[in-house]
């Protein structure tokens, strides 16, 4: 918290944490000063323990653990043929994404389009990301 609330004195009016449900001090800072806050793991904006902040969730970094886990199990006990190895959540293969529950994040848009954009760059790779 007391880190955002420098980042915001300093200018910040987007604060990202990565912290998941510990990152709460973030959210709070940025409704405190009636800045965005974009979460991190899960639809922060959904989550009970965050309703009072909620309304500067802009959005979240999504991690699609659930169809891991999913496409784990499958492999196990329904193909037989566990799977191994290193897999990497991406764009193209839905491992990674934005909530869009926030009505404000939804139905902007201009940044619905620049997310487009963003996102068609990294795909097609004229946008570089180091995915290290």
């Amino acid at each position: 918290e007391n880190a955002a609330n420098g980042q915001i004195d300093a200018g910040a009016d987007v604060i990202y944490h990565a912290a998941g449900l510990s990152g709460q001090g973030v959210i709070k800072a940025a409704a405190a000063h009636k800045v965005w806050a974009i979460g991190v793991d899960s639809d922060q904006y959904e989550q009970s323990a965050l309703s009072a902040y909620k309304d500067y969730i802009l959005t979240s970094a999504l991690k699609n653990v659930s169809g891991a886990v999913y496409d784990l199990t499958k492999s196990v006990l329904k193909d037989h043929k566990p799977l191994s190895g290193e897999v990497r959540g991406s764009l193209d293969n839905g491992g990674v994404g934005l909530s869009d529950t926030n009505p404000v994040f939804k139905n902007n848009a201009d940044l619905q389009a620049a997310l487009k954009k963003a996102e068609q760059g990294i795909k097609d790779g004229t946008i570089k990301v180091n995915a290290s």
